[in-house]
């Protein structure tokens, strides 16, 4: 799939690059963040048909900034810094919904030093302020509770998650656990402070040791203005 598209790139980039000035009246934006990247990955940029993006770099524990696209299909590829004039190498093929004009990618990493992509909408209603976005990628079971809501997340799941019933107001108490077979092991137990100016995305996956970790990337936002 992807060497087709390393094909259909070259015959289209042959012809010569043009500039991605168009995006923006597409009104569609996307930023990117990775579970974990490629070895010697370097900086990629957002192809669409003729129109090749600026490069950038893919972050692990932050977002990048956004990136506008001219349409909802369209390859994230490496960027060739050391030949500009070559056509840039696909990395994934990227699908948006055809809801939403604001998206968030998670690039998980796939054979051939390619990515699978994980899309999450950015301008979901639901999604608010202080909420968390949990994507379960390790293979285990994970266990949760955030206040008094709860998280039960199989391997591959995901699970938009308000935390509930803070004994404080300013933090509020956090537990994780791994399902090992019939055991139940803990992976934390600690507390979560209560932000106005953010949200969070949640990343379950297996670490060096083969055992589940976590980590968490948060989106500062504008503070919500009281309701009048």
């Amino acid at each position: 799939m992807l060497r087709t598209l390393s094909l259909l790139l070259c015959l289209t980039f042959g012809s010569g690059l043009q500039a991605a000035e168009e995006t923006a009246a597409k009104g569609i934006s996307v930023r990117f963040f990775a579970a974990a990247l490629n070895e010697g990955q370097g900086p990629v940029c957002v192809v669409s048909g003729k129109t090749k993006g600026a490069s950038f770099e893919i972050p692990m524990t932050s977002l990048s900034e956004a990136q506008g696209v001219p349409s909802r299909d369209f390859i994230l590829a490496a960027a060739a810094a050391e030949a500009p004039d070559q056509p840039p190498v696909p990395l994934v093929s990227i699908h948006l919904p055809d809801q939403g004009t604001d998206f968030r990618i998670l690039l998980v990493p796939s054979p051939n030093n390619t990515y699978k992509a994980v899309v999450i909408r950015g301008d979901d209603s639901k999604f608010r302020h202080g909420d968390f976005f949990f994507i379960n990628l390790s293979s285990q079971p994970i266990l949760g509770a955030l206040g008094s809501t709860r998280v039960d997340l199989k391997p591959g799941a995901q699970e938009l998650v308000r935390p509930t019933g803070a004994k404080s107001d300013t933090f509020f108490v956090v537990k994780f656990a791994r399902r090992d077979g019939d055991t139940t092991v803990p992976m934390s137990d600690t507390c979560w402070p209560i932000v106005r100016d953010n949200r969070s995305y949640v990343l379950f996956y297996n670490g060096k040791n083969g055992r589940p970790s976590f980590r968490a990337i948060d989106e500062f936002m504008a503070i919500e203005a009281p309701a009048p």
